[in-house]
């Protein structure tokens, strides 16, 4: 059982994009995540968003040219959604910067998210610290009237 849960709730989506917000559990860490539109898929290369669940998270090295300055990055994975379809936490901007990836961010618009890079820095911080083993994410949706 992980220690530190990343809790992403998808709240607003367009025909562009999905946007969440975040918080991490144990800190005071939040913000928001831009990844693809909808349908979910577990398929790779389709360019959508990863279904809704919890996941592990490892590190990985980028070979994207704007990622790769900040590597390792946390790679999101689990039963349905394999090692295999890469998809990481990193940072960006808009939908055209992802092909499934999630998109870190401290502030939110309409297909975008800021502050990418600062929030990707200060993530990647706090999993070092605590041990990236102690950690997992759920992804859940709730795009209407949620408590």
């Amino acid at each position: 059982m992980a220690k530190h849960v990343i809790t992403l709730t998808r709240i607003w989506q367009t025909a562009e994009s999905t946007i969440s917000t975040y918080e991490v559990s144990g800190s005071k860490i939040k913000g928001y995540f831009l990844e693809r539109p909808g349908p979910d898929t577990m398929e790779s290369g389709k360019r959508k968003r990863i279904p809704e669940g919890s996941y592990y998270i490892k590190w990985h090295n980028s070979n994207i040219p704007t990622v790769k300055p900040y590597n390792p990055v946390p790679q999101v994975f689990n039963a349905t959604v394999p090692q295999s379809r890469y998809i990481l936490i990193h940072n960006g901007n808009y939908p055209r910067n992802t092909d499934g990836c999630l998109l870190i961010g401290s502030s939110k618009g309409i297909d975008f998210v800021g502050g990418s890079v600062q929030k990707l820095k200060e993530l990647k911080e706090y999993i070092l610290k605590e041990g990236i083993d102690n950690f997992s994410i759920n992804i859940k949706s709730c795009y209407s009237d949620c408590k």
